[in-house]
């Protein structure tokens, strides 16, 4: 299976990874509406930085591995864009359905190529246009701005997608000569930081969440829990663990632009996960979507095997 994985061009190999990543992901993060009954969005990421930075601590130690740093910046920069994206988008989760979270998320294809062709010169064929252009317009029938159920803060997951593409890009462009492990360690890091900082404002200054119209979840300080939240957090921080070292590792081996399109697959596992474990329904308009998505992966998945057209002059 490894020798068959390794004669994979990087793009699939990197696309298996991303696939095998949301495996994971998509149904430990349906996890989160539990536990922010009990917990605050920085609680949570406090406590899960705490656990997975002593796990991934006594690895290095008992496997006598060591962290080198090529570019501290870059490897902060990239940190930086990533706790942006996360803290949207677990924060979203505590009160919108897993199905729009990802599909104002995974908008990231559209801003990576935006990037890509007018910061980095990148040379884009049309059917990588055409797959995102078909894998957006399946976002957008999912997201359904034209229902009554619809808020505006379903746009704020798009704004969590801009960061995300932006993390993504410094990845492949910055970052690409870096450890998955020491990206891991810092990612970890930076988002347990920011959700200390939450932690100590709001748990000294008492904010109504009516005054700014948003879920408790977002202005909580700190809570000492039950056993099940301690629980719950303690088995999501494995599946975050295990997920966003895929992902890096993912983002490190091809082009940011062709491997963002196998991220759609999150629709597959996360929609499977959020019908059986919070009963969330999927409807016909939200299944057209997920195909317009599969088809999308599919068409940028053909197109890395030719040489793109370029776009500019």
């Amino acid at each position: 299976m490894k020798k068959i994985f390794k004669n994979l061009t990087p793009e699939l190999q990197g696309g298996l990874l991303i696939i095998l990543a949301f495996v994971v992901i998509g149904p430990n993060d349906v996890l989160i509406p539990f536990i922010s009954k009990e917990s605050s969005l920085w609680q949570f990421h406090f406590s899960r930085s705490i656990i997975v930075i002593s796990l991934i601590l006594v690895w290095i130690y008992l496997s006598s591995k060591k962290i080198f740093i090529y570019s501290l910046r870059n490897v902060l920069l990239r940190s930086v864009l990533y706790t942006s994206s996360m803290l949207i988008y677990f924060g979203c989760l505590s009160f919108l359905p897993i199905a729009i979270v990802g599909a104002g998320m995974f908008t990231s294809p559209i801003f990576v190529l935006l990037i890509s062709y007018f910061f980095y010169n990148e040379e884009i064929g049309f059917r990588r246009i055409s797959a995102v252009l078909i894998g957006s317009i399946g976002v957008w029938v999912i997201l359904d701005p034209l229902s009554e159920q619809f808020s505006y803060f379903n746009f704020l997951p798009i704004i969590g997608g801009i960061f995300l593409a932006m993390g993504n890009v410094t990845t492949w462009r910055l970052c690409s000569k870096e450890s998955p492990l020491t990206l891991t360690v810092f990612f970890f890091s930076i988002i347990g930081f920011f959700g200390l900082l939450g932690i100590i404002y709001f748990s000294f200054f008492n904010v109504n969440p009516e005054d700014f119209n948003v879920p408790p979840f977002f202005i909580g300080g700190w809570s000492n829990g039950s056993i099940v939240l301690w629980i719950l957090i303690f088995i999501q921080s494995i599946g975050s663990m295990i997920g966003i070292w895929l992902l890096t590792k993912a983002y490190q081996m091809a082009d940011t632009s062709y491997l963002n399109v196998f991220e759609y697959s999150f629709f597959i596992f996360a929609g499977l996960a959020g019908w059986i474990i919070l009963g969330q329904s999927i409807t016909n308009f939200e299944l057209l979507g997920i195909f317009l998505i599969i088809c999308a992966g599919i068409i940028v998945s053909l197109a890395g095997k030719k040489k793109p057209t370029s776009l500019k002059n």
